[in-house]
């Protein structure tokens, strides 16, 4: 198969190259999986926050790895890997965590 006949998600795999992320703290949402080549994906923390609630942290989890990426309120992070998830972490008053991410190359 030549490089031109291929199709035009088939060099990123299944991954969608922007999408939102609404997690809490017991389940993981992916962000991305690939069988083949690492992904670079820049994630954000858009949690709400305000005076009375600091809003959320966001866990990331890179190809499974034990240590963890946290993301603060407000701010994004560039991770490379084959597996992206992402998760809620502390510091606000629900269980819950808002962001988005998109694919950087």
């Amino acid at each position: 198969m030549k490089a031109t006949d291929r199709l035009p998600g088939d060099g990123v795999g299944i991954q969608v190259p922007v999408g939102r992320i609404g997690a809490d703290r017991v389940h993981w949402q992916t962000v991305f999986d690939a069988r083949d080549k690492p992904s670079i994906y820049r994630v954000h923390n858009g949690s709400a926050h305000d005076d009375a609630d600091a809003g959320n942290a966001m866990i990331v989890e890179v190809d499974g790895a034990k240590r963890t990426i946290k993301v603060n309120v407000g701010t994004s992070v560039d991770v490379m890997g084959k597996r992206i998830r992402v998760k809620a972490g502390t510091g606000g008053q629900t269980s819950r965590v808002e962001g988005w991410y998109v694919l950087v190359s």
